[in-house]
């Protein structure tokens, strides 16, 4: 996706060690690693359909909504790097700004290189053999390929390729969302982002045309500047918990959480996934200039009720088991779909019935998670720092 991981994304750490993520007291909010597991597994999840086609039962309906999960990276990858800003302005601190890029290319560029790496000498090693694929993998590799419309190796590159430009866009962006600036800098940035979705929309010929286009950035800007204005509430609150209600977090993500369910039911039942991708449809403009800013709120909501005491939600997604899956979310994303199409074979024959689905769910997360492991535990960790001082949100990515 995240990077976060993410997936999809995005998925990327707190700057802890820089002197605007230092704060006495800091906490490691465990539950938003369960939450980016959730979100790895839900895109896996979504993606078996293209082993087994639309199957029954409740399992298959969950995971049908799947696609959400790359909403709500982007939503934590808001939040999370957005945290030094906001601590910053509120402690009268510079974040170093050489710092945070370094950071960045540090916890996204070695497992995506080796991801793309990988692909390209088993899967498609023909493809150095001309001038056109050698840019397609240089486009991948610079994260340009959708801006300069040609195809991705892996297809869930995409929501990289946004990951990476909110992360040059967001210390200028992140101007207009520290202190109580985020009351006029969030709207701005609803508008400026439903607009870019919309023009695309009227402009282009036809939905083929604009289907991927309009989830480029800025037309994300919005899914981030949710977890962004989040942030800035809880620098101000991170400062404030002893004053503030118990049941203040469970509440706050009560609220998310039925947010979030809401605008899912009025896609599946009123919009349609076809619509809602490609705006092909009449409910397709307002579905993304109104919809999918209420999902992006919804996330915002739930993962700042995390942040507050334990709450039963943050119990579950503080299971050991979860909080693994979020701590190698960002390779769960980027080897599951490689692993998705190498088993279309072998299981696109099975029926549709929720416990052949299930089956395929688990098959394919069985064999990506060892590629997820080794991408964290061999290359990833190699070039990650150990933070001086635990984040209180913890690590997006």
């Amino acid at each position: 996706m995240v990077a976060g991981g993410s997936g999809p994304a995005v998925p990327m750490p707190v700057l802890a060690a820089d002197p605007a993520a230092r704060l006495p007291a800091a906490r490691h909010v465990e539950g938003l690693d369960g939450l980016r597991a959730v979100a790895a597994v839900g895109v896996l999840a979504y993606h078996v359909h293209f082993l087994v086609g639309p199957s029954t039962g409740p399992v298959a309906a969950l995971a049908g909504v799947g696609w959400i999960g790359v909403d709500l990276f982007f939503a934590i990858s808001g939040f999370i790097l957005f945290l030094p800003f906001a601590r910053a302005h509120r402690d009268g601190r510079p974040v170093p700004l050489r710092r945070f890029f370094v950071r960045r290319a540090r916890r996204i560029l070695p497992a995506y290189w080796f991801n793309l790496f990988v692909l390209v000498t088993l899967t498609v090693p023909g493809i150095l053999a001309t001038p056109s694929g050698w840019a397609t993998v240089l486009a991948d590799a610079t994260f340009t390929a959708d801006y300069l419309g040609r195809p991705s190796i892996n297809s869930v590159y995409w929501s990289l390729y946004c990951e990476v430009a909110f992360y040059v866009a967001l210390p200028l962006v992140a101007r207009a969302f520290v202190g109580r600036r985020w009351l006029v800098g969030l709207p701005a940035a609803i508008v400026l982002a439903a607009g870019y979705r919309t023009a695309v929309v009227l402009a282009a010929p036809d939905a083929e045309s604009h289907a991927s286009a309009i989830m480029q950035f800025p037309g994300v800007l919005d899914q981030f500047a949710y977890g962004m204005a989040v942030g800035a509430v809880w620098a101000w609150a991170e400062v404030r918990r002893d004053r503030i209600p118990r049941w203040a977090g469970p509440a706050v993500a009560a609220v998310g959480v039925a947010l979030v369910a809401s605008v899912v039911l009025v896609v599946h039942r009123l919009v349609g996934m076809v619509a809602f991708w490609s705006a092909d449809h009449a409910w397709g403009v307002p579905a993304l200039a109104v919809v999918r800013p209420g999902l992006s709120a919804g996330f915002a909501l739930l993962i700042l009720g995390l942040c507050f005491a334990r709450n039963p939600l943050r119990r579950v997604l503080e299971l050991r088991p979860l909080r693994y899956l979020g701590t190698v979310s960002y390779g769960l994303y980027l080897w599951h779909l490689p692993v998705v199409r190498a088993l279309a074979d072998g299981l696109g024959d099975v029926d549709g019935s929720g416990l052949a689905y299930l089956g395929a769910v688990l098959a394919v997360l069985a064999l990506t998670l060892p590629w997820a492991a080794f991408s964290y535990h061999v290359v990833e960790q190699r070039y990650l720092e150990r933070p001086a001082t635990a984040p209180t949100a913890g690590p997006a990515g």
